[in-house]
């Protein structure tokens, strides 16, 4: 993956912090867990969220395969202090992950579908030329 795609994808998860109402921040993975581009300022806390959200993924595609539910579109994490939506990006050179974490403020069917749309969005950079 060249930089001008990480780039690509730096500035769509931005976009997305920035017009979705309550989302705090935006992280994007690799399926090892591996940081690609995120919003939080902190390389630690990135590295944190991307290994485990991608270990949540992982999880959710082996139960949905263990109980004939296909593979996962989403998983969703309600807490006291807002959601975490965490979603695949299908990718050709293999799938990303990206995790947003949101306030109490946002609404979920609003952040759904912003997440859909960054999603395809991704995709859109990943397959543009560099």
């Amino acid at each position: 993956m060249s930089l001008i795609t990480i780039a690509k994808f730096a500035d769509l998860l931005a976009r997305l912090q920035r017009e979705t109402p309550g989302v705090l921040n935006a992280t994007l993975a690799s399926a090892d867990g591996l940081t690609v581009a995120s919003t939080l300022r902190v390389s630690q806390e990135a590295d944190r969220v991307a290994a485990m959200s991608s270990s949540l993924a992982g999880l959710a595609s082996a139960l949905t395969r263990e109980t004939g539910h296909g593979s996962p579109r989403r998983l969703i994490l309600e807490s006291d202090q807002g959601l975490i939506v965490a979603l695949q990006v299908p990718l050709p050179g293999g799938d990303l992950v990206l995790a947003v974490i949101a306030s109490t403020e946002a609404v979920l069917g609003q952040l759904l579908w912003a997440c859909r749309h960054a999603v395809a969005q991704l995709g859109d950079a990943a397959a543009a030329p560099a």
